[in-house]
Formats: structure tokens, sequence, C-alpha cells
């Protein structure tokens, strides 16, 4: 059965002690991985909503209506956070960077970074009429966007092979991998570039400890666990709902810092309905996190991390300070 996706994939790995290195190659269907979700998040996914089904069609159309029903527009708020990092990452490099965008769906992250757009921008275009624009109207649309930020290239993971089809097609990475990390660890091809940052909005929690225990492990193949120190930054948005724990000691295992900013907790969506607010609130309250600020007046709220090698501790606290500031 034909999965959807193209011959060209693509793989991490640390090639070397200076950077973590990125492949291109071919990987049979047979490999890619739609599956299961975290096994240790059971209650905490339970009370959410499932929204599995607008990721996994040919067009963006349905999903983008949905969050647009929902209010999911936390890609908005992280974009400024990610470009701050960004700006710093190339301040240091002087080359464009390698981004590896985690649960990436449509590569709406990839979309609003390097085209200066927001969620209402998609909206506007895809959302115009009853049925979705064609592919090649799609390719277009982001093809005459009069700014495009080229310090970027973005490669992609997520479950959904349509969606990662899409954000190929329309030139909105440049090559991606269908696996479900909570299960798999992929294997190292032979051909690399350097990735310099990973992020994901709105997918951890459905990804968990194994998920990064995996990722660390996938990044160190190449010289058998050796030389962690130029591993790439890490920045993801995390719903309060959510507990760190298990992520933040593998982080640690892996001689990792792992810090939470201090920005105010950034808005996700609006809940379902009224069972999942009260649902949520009553697990957040059990763990003596307060809501009455945040979740009781309606919203999911996510806090915003950063991570760096223990080595490299001084970048992250300025890293931080930077998304703070701004």
């Amino acid at each position: 059965m034909d999965d959807g996706l193209s011959d060209q994939k693509f793989l991490v790995s640390l090639k070397s002690k200076k950077h973590y290195q990125l492949a291109i190659a071919s990987t049979p269907s047979e490999s890619f991985i739609c599956g299961a979700l975290c096994d240790d998040l059971m209650e905490e996914l339970s009370v959410k909503k499932d929204f599995t089904d607008v990721y996994m069609q040919d067009s963006p159309y349905n999903y983008l209506k949905t969050m647009r029903d929902v209010e999911y527009r936390i890609p908005n708020e992280t974009k400024p956070l990610y470009l701050s990092i960004v700006d710093q990452l190339y301040s240091q490099l002087k080359r464009p960077l390698n981004i590896l965008d985690i649960g990436s769906s449509y590569g709406i992250n990839s979309a609003l970074m390097t085209f200066d757009l927001t969620m209402e921008d998609l909206d506007a275009f895809f959302l115009k009429s009853d049925k979705p624009p064609s592919r090649e109207e799609s390719e277009e649309f982001f093809s005459k966007q009069p700014k495009k930020d080229k310090r970027l290239n973005f490669y992609q993971i997520d479950i959904s092979s349509p969606a990662l089809k899409f954000s190929e097609d329309v030139g909105l990475c440049k090559g991606s991998l269908c696996v479900n990390l909570e299960t798999e660890t992929p294997k190292i091809p032979n051909n690399f570039v350097p990735i310099d940052m990973v992020i994901a909005t709105g997918c951890v929690g459905y990804i968990g400890y194994k998920a990064f225990s995996r990722l660390f492990e996938f990044f160190q193949q190449e010289n058998n666990g050796s030389e962690m120190n130029s591993m790439p930054v890490f920045a993801f948005s995390l719903m309060r709902l959510f507990p760190i724990e298990k992520i933040q000691k593998t982080f640690e295992h892996y001689d990792f810092s792992l810090m939470k900013s201090k920005i105010t907790p950034i808005p996700q969506r609006h809940f379902y309905s009224e069972d999942e607010k009260n649902n949520t609130v009553a697990i957040l309250k059990e763990r003596g996190i307060k809501t009455e600020e945040l979740e009781d007046k309606g919203y999911y709220y996510a806090d915003f991390y950063v991570g760096n090698p223990k080595t490299q501790q001084k970048e992250l606290t300025t890293f931080i300070k930077e998304i703070e500031a701004n």
C-alpha cells in the first residue's frame, strides 16, 4: 500500500564532535509507524479531545478549520520565542540553520517562521471557500510570499504521512520522516547535514520521556554515544496538564539541562467541552497547581522550555534571558 510519501526521508545523527547531522535517505514504507500514544500519560490524554483524524488528510483544510474553531493559536505565540533562539544561533554560526520540527503536522511552524505568517494568514488562504485549495494553488501561495527567512531549513517528524507529504510538496520542509518516536528509534544512514535546533509545538505530552530518550539515542548512534557537547538546542511548549518530571530526568540522564522559562503561560486552545475543562482542572488541582487565573477561564495553557548540554549552561541561560526579555 502506498504511504503517500516521497522516497526522500530524513534521519538525524551525530557525525562528529562539532555538530549533529541530518541525513536524506530512502526508507521503505514498512518502517513508518503511525501508532500508540504514551502509555505513562493515559489519565492526562484520556481527558483531552482527540483530533487525530484532522491530521490524517491530504490537505490542511480540516485541520485549520478545526484549530480555528477551538482557537488553537499557540504557534503564533511560540514563533517569536523560537526566532529569538534562531537569532542567537545564527549570530554564532553565521550560516543557515537546520531545524527539526517534532510533531510538525502540515508544516505550520515552518510556514509561520519562514514566511512571517500567522495562523490567521493561513486560515485566510486555506479556508477562503468551502473546499480546500489544490496542491498547486497551495504551492503557489507559499512561493509568492513576499518575505522568506533564508536562515531556516526545516526538517520534520510526524505520525501523519499525508501531512508530511503536503509539507514537502509545497516547499515547507526539505525532508520528513513519518515515525512514532514512542515506539521506534530510527536507524542512521550514511549522508548527513547539520541539525542545530529541535522544536515542538503542541505535541509534547502526546510524546513523552520515551520519545526524548529515543531522540537522544538517535543522535548518538553515529559515534556510539560519546561527545554530547554539540547537541542541538531543544525548545518546546508543554501544556500544564502534562507533568515534566520524567522528561526532565531524561534530559539529565543525557547530561542536558532543561529549563522552564519565566514567561507567562501561553494559551494553547479553548476547551472543547465542559467535561474536558472540569477533568483537566481536577487533575491540575490534585497536583496543587493553581488554575484560577488560567484554566478556570476556559483555556489550556502551556509553559515553554529550552534545553542544552550542561557544558553549555551559559548559552542556555542567555537563550532563556533573551526569550523572557521579549
